[in-house]
């Protein structure tokens, strides 16, 4: 490949990611809705947020220590999202 073909495809190959880094986005929009939801319901039947039984089963079915250190981090804010809505609901 000569450097004006690595270029294109290096710029293709960004896009791809951009994309991609938005479908993640949006996702993660999506459940953090979900968190806040699950916290009503939760204060409603008087359930912890911090559920570790929920979050090992979640944990244990990604396919890679990857896949866990990342949702690792989405579980942590997503207890973060559920403790900020149990505070102001009335």
């Amino acid at each position: 490949m000569n450097d004006q073909r690595h270029e294109e495809r290096l710029t293709d190959l960004r896009r791809q990611v951009d994309e991609t880094d938005d479908a993640i986005v949006a996702l993660l929009s999506k459940r953090f809705e979900l968190s806040a939801q699950i916290a009503e319901v939760k204060t409603a039947v008087a359930l912890p947020i911090h559920c570790p039984d929920r979050e090992r089963s979640i944990l244990d079915r990604l396919p890679s220590e990857k896949h866990r250190r990342i949702f690792a981090v989405i579980l942590e804010v997503s207890r973060a999202i559920q403790a900020e809505r149990r505070d102001v609901s009335p």
